[in-house]
């Protein structure tokens, strides 16, 4: 599907973010869950998985059972965060929401509808060997033959492009502002009321992997990577 440099490109985007997510998830798993944050990284855990599974080709088309299982658990969250949404709660808010819904119904819509995106039917190729000869490149694509495009498939991926580009860009201004509003911390300041004769030091902040730029790095990267990997299966 994709040559080989590309796939590589791929391949580094979303082993750093899974990395990222794996590790934030890892830290989220010894904190009280209020906000619903293991999902988003769960989320974006297997998303990263399954992009790096895609890029090379090691996953079927939609009626393989890897992918299948990629349109249940895709489906699964797609519906879980049209729900929060629809009522976000514990500080989320709806663009944050939004977001994580269009990734995965990008993720959703890029599984059940390969076949017509790359103009190529997949069900011989995995009846002929599991679905294999559809990766790596252009290795084995003779072997299966083409189908036009329809133009509902070339409108929604060009949408869904769209949509993740300015989700980038949405979350470059999140760093950019995060960066400017981050200000260093002043252990001798002194509170109100305490005569001024002692400085009191401020309670040093739990260790976190995450920040506010961080953060929106990781979902600009990942936002950018699946728009170019929707472009590049067009």
């Amino acid at each position: 599907m994709f040559s080989s440099s590309l796939s590589w490109v791929f391949t580094v985007v979303f082993v750093l973010t899974g990395a990222y997510s794996l590790v934030r998830l890892a830290e989220l798993g010894s904190e009280p869950e209020r906000t619903g944050s293991r999902v988003v990284e769960l989320s974006h855990l297997v998303m990263s998985i399954a992009m790096v599974a895609m890029a090379w080709g090691w996953t079927g088309g939609p009626t393989s059972p890897s992918g299948l299982l990629q349109i249940v658990v895709f489906g699964f969250f797609t519906v879980w965060f049209l729900a929060r949404a629809v009522r976000p709660t514990n500080g989320h808010s709806l663009v944050g929401e939004g977001y994580h819904l269009v990734m995965n119904a990008a993720m959703l819509f890029m599984v059940a509808a390969m076949p017509q995106i790359i103009g190529m039917d997949m069900s011989a190729g995995e009846d002929a060997g599991g679905g294999h000869h559809h990766g790596g490149g252009t290795e084995g694509m003779g072997a299966m033959p083409t189908i036009p495009t329809p133009w509902w498939a070339t409108t929604l991926t060009r949408v869904f492009v769209v949509l993740l580009v300015a989700a980038a860009a949405w979350w470059a201004v999140r760093a950019v502002r995060a960066g400017r509003s981050a200000a260093p911390a002043t252990p001798d300041a002194t509170p109100p009321g305490s005569g001024g004769g002692v400085a009191v030091a401020a309670p040093a902040a739990p260790t976190r992997t995450a920040g506010p730029r961080l953060d929106a790095g990781c979902h600009l990267l990942m936002s950018l990577g699946m728009a170019g990997m929707l472009l590049a299966m067009l």
